[in-house]
Order: C-alpha cells, then sequence, then structure tokens
C-alpha cells in the first residue's frame, strides 16, 4: 500500500508528541510492522523529520525507536556554529556585521535604531540606563575600553560603573583588546580594579564585537557605518545601528560565545606587563 500524504502527517505528529516503537506505530496507523517500517524509512528519506535508532541490534529483543527530528533546529545548530566560526576569526570590528546574527531573531524578541555620530567623539547611546537593568552581571565585548569614557547626564561611565559595583553587586566581564591605544583606557579604570578586584574581571581578545549582555534579558549590540568606508553619495551621515535583543535562547547562547572567547583569553595584567617593557 502506497504511503499518503495523510499517513505521513499522522506519523509525525504521533511521534512528536514523544519517541514511538514501529510497533507502537503499526498500532496506531492499522497497519503491518512490514508496511509500516517501509512507511517510516520513507519519511525519512523524503523529509528528514523523522529519525530511527536501532537497540540490540542483530538480537531477538531488537527494538525499533521512532522520534521525531525537527529540521529546524539542526539548520539553527549549522547556522550558529557558522556564526561563531567568523565571530571567532574576526579581528576588528569590520569583520563581522551584527546584522548577520540579529535577522535570524525572532520580530518580536528584537529591536534596531539609529543616531548619527561625530567620528571625534565615542558615544554610547543611553548606557547608563542600559546598564542599570542588570541585577548580577554584565558582559562587555569592547574594542579598547572607550565605553568607560562615555558622558552621560554629567557623569562619566566609570562613575556609574562604581556605583552599580558598590550598590548593587554587580560584576563586570570585559573582552577588550590590549595594546598602545588601550594603555590610556586601562590607566582611567585600574582605581577600580583595584578597589574591587573580585567585581571586575578584564581580559586581552582581539574580536569584532562591540556591544553588552546585560544577565539573560538584553544583548545591545552595534555597527558603525563610516561615509568614508563609501563611495560619494551612498551614506550621507556617520551612523550607528544599534541592535537590541530579548530573546532568551539567543542571550545564552551569546553568553556562552563570550565564555568560550574568555576562557581562551589571558588576564590583561600579563599582556599590559609586556607591553610596558616595550613602551
Amino acid at each position: 500500500m502506497p504511503l499518503k500524504e495523510q499517513d505521513t502527517k499522522k506519523i509525525i505528529e504521533f511521534v512528536k508528541k514523544e519517541p514511538r516503537t514501529v510497533q507502537e506505530i503499526s498500532k496506531f496507523l492499522k497497519r503491518s510492522w512490514v508496511t509500516t517500517n517501509t512507511y517510516l524509512e520513507q519519511i525519512k528519506n523524503q523529509t528528514g523529520l523523522i529519525e530511527i535508532k536501532t537497540f540490540r541490534k542483530g538480537s531477538q529483543a531488537a527494538l525499533k525507536l521512532v522520534y521525531y527530528n525537527p529540521i529546524e533546529n539542526s539548520l539553527l545548530d549549522e547556522l550558529k556554529d557558522h556564526i561563531y566560526a567568523k565571530i571567532k576569526s574576526g579581528r576588528s570590528k569590520s569583520d563581522f556585521d551584527f546584522m548577520d546574527l540579529f535577522q535570524h531573531v525572532d520580530e518580536k524578541s528584537k529591536k534596531v535604531y539609529t543616531e548619527e555620530f561625530d567620528t571625534s567623539i565615542y558615544s554610547e547611546k543611553n548606557l547608563k540606563s542600559l546598564f542599570e537593568n542588570a541585577e548580577s552581571q554584565i558582559y562587555c565585548f569592547s574594542g579598547n575600553l572607550s565605553f568607560i569614557n562615555v558622558l552621560e547626564d554629567d557623569k562619566r561611565a566609570l562613575e556609574f560603573i562604581e556605583s552599580l559595583i558598590k550598590d548593587k553587586k554587580i560584576k563586570f566581564k570585559i573582552l577588550t583588546r590590549v595594546n598602545l591605544a588601550s594603555i590610556s583606557n586601562f590607566e582611567k579604570i585600574s582605581n577600580l580594579i583595584v578597589k574591587y578586584p573580585e567585581s571586575l574581571e578584564i581580559k586581552h581578545c582581539y574580536q569584532p564585537l562591540r556591544g553588552f549582555i546585560i544577565d539573560n534579558k538584553i544583548a545591545r549590540f552595534k555597527n558603525l557605518e563610516e561615509t568614508k568606508t563609501y563611495k560619494q553619495g551612498e551614506l550621507n551621515k556617520n551612523t550607528t545601528i544599534y541592535y537590541e535583543i530579548y530573546d532568551k535562547d539567543w542571550i545564552n547562547w551569546m553568553q556562552k560565545v563570550f565564555w568560550n572567547l574568555f576562557k581562551s583569553s589571558i588576564d590583561y595584567r600579563d599582556r599590559l606587563k609586556e607591553l610596558k617593557k616595550i613602551f
């Protein structure tokens, strides 16, 4: 008896609820074991939506178990692996366009906005209110620690970072490169590191992301689009694109990206010590 589309749908829905034996599916369809097994092989090969695993193969007690294999999950895993590979191989912010990740986040769990920027001034829109969302930790993907220089509500970022550490016990973990361009910023933050060594952990890393993860609630990253990188007339203003994500699965995955980079990076002190031997 040929496999009908309605039988395919019935079988997929049946195994979606929980893994089934071929015998269970045979009874459900009211077909013989041989016919059911043929159906299952066809569905597996034609759709990829089920998998069949044989236990105790070759024995009289052999058991065939059929389970649902959501192809969208495997595709998403492949996508995330691809994105991670691009992030890991990147060294500067131009090596990764955050839109490559953002476009795959569910529409209801994200927001994007832009602002014009002056290349002579480092800006980070609403950084203070973003950080104040934190309840326990903030992960920072930085280039050269420039975000500590942000001025907002007549306060330097270092001031409200200290308030968060002191009053709310927020812990900051920071990935940034330690080189000539960032030495002055390390000098500015050094007092905080001395005062709160358990709350500020910084490691040296060349990586292309610029942004923050606030607990498990918000991830905000940005791309800079500068007129100098385009032909005349293609881009009229230097523009910062801010991407916010609220999807917990994506935030959890990005935390794992952070930790994978963080655990393989060196403490900033070791790098700074070597730099100061030269300059």
